[in-house]
């Protein structure tokens, strides 16, 4: 049996906790550190999920022999600079969604990872939301997708609708949505049209309220809406559907429950999961898992750079669209001079 992948954490916020929460139940993973800009934060890890040592010097984790991959789950605009040299020092990254704020950062971290040889996993769950999955399996070629992310309003000072910060939440927190359609269509989005406003926020520059199209390489269009002016309870924050000919799929309640037609039973929901599934109904451990399993294998992951490149890509192209009032192109394998 091959030795456990040595893990640890660079930044210790909420995703990180989440992470380390999973750790346990993913046996060939072992948590080795914890480094954030604040010592007791790095402290409390520490203390309540185990490893060598805390630290405040990211510097140490990323060139610790001893540390076989790292989590990034810093604020949004370190993302490059850690995860590069984390490539570069041969550390396999779990990179915290968004992969980056920028198409060109995105595409940086993407020939980071490859010319190292590592894995590189970008946070996008959704996928690995049991329920999703089983909907991905019952209608395999949709004809058409709408997804929607709804949050109750971010406070004003949060650190992710800083622009050069978090970047805001269409492409902060809507990369979820993106990567979301981009799986159950099967293919990469090749043009996305969108209109939006700050109406939420009122911040300059700032786009909150978003409401977009997209067409797939394969023919599959979507509908994408995504802001923070309140959640609407009955459809929940997060709420799809899939539509195929005569069949389809309407996801609600965070993806742990789904209404069916045409496909011999009308509704999926936790009890028709398995007790592993129940236990991971928001997908954290099983990404977890998949990230370990790639490491330790040496093959991508099913959410890797290149996706993670597309979530990001579709959300920067939704808002130059939205300035722009036109249609954006997007070449899903072409690293062109826009950024």
């Amino acid at each position: 049996m091959s030795q456990p992948l040595r893990v640890a954490c660079i930044g210790c916020g909420l995703r990180a906790e989440i992470y380390m929460a999973s750790a346990p139940h993913v046996p060939m993973m072992r948590v080795q550190a914890h480094a954030d800009v604040r010592l007791d934060s790095a402290d409390r890890f520490l203390e309540r999920f185990g490893g060598e040592y805390a630290t405040t010097d990211v510097q140490r984790v990323l060139h610790d022999p001893n540390v076989d991959a790292v989590i990034i789950s810093t604020w949004h605009d370190t993302h490059t600079a850690f995860a590069v040299e984390a490539a570069r020092s041969g550390k396999h990254v779990l990179l915290e969604k968004p992969m980056a704020l920028t198409i060109d950062e995105c595409w940086r971290i993407e020939e980071a990872a490859g010319r190292a040889g590592i894995t590189l996993c970008v946070g996008l769950k959704m996928r690995f939301m049991p329920i999703v999955r089983k909907v991905h399996a019952l209608v395999p070629a949709p004809v058409l997708l709408t997804g929607q992310m709804m949050n109750d309003r971010v406070p004003d000072a949060s650190w992710s609708l800083q622009p050069g910060i978090g970047g805001g939440t269409v492409v902060g927190a809507g990369c979820h949505t993106a990567d979301l359609l981009c799986y159950l269509a099967g293919a990469a989005p090749v043009e996305v049209y969108a209109c939006g406003s700050n109406a939420v926020h009122k911040t300059d520059g700032l786009t909150d309220t978003l409401a977009g199209s997209i067409k797939f390489a394969n023919g599959v269009v979507a509908s994408l809406v995504h802001g923070d002016p309140g959640r609407n309870p009955y459809a929940s924050t997060f709420f799809c559907q899939v539509f195929g000919l005569n069949s389809g799929a309407c996801l609600y309640d965070r993806y742990r429950r789904a209404t069916l037609w045409g496909l011999g039973q009308s509704a999926l929901g936790v009890v028709d999961l398995d007790e592993t599934e129940r236990a991971d109904v928001e997908g954290d451990t099983a990404l977890l898992q998949h990230f370990v399993d790639c490491a330790l294998n040496r093959r991508p992951c099913e959410v890797g750079a290149r996706e993670g490149r597309l979530a990001t890509t579709l959300m920067v192209k939704m808002l130059e669209s939205l300035r722009s009032g036109q249609p954006q192109q997007i070449e899903a394998d072409w690293r062109s001079h826009y950024g």
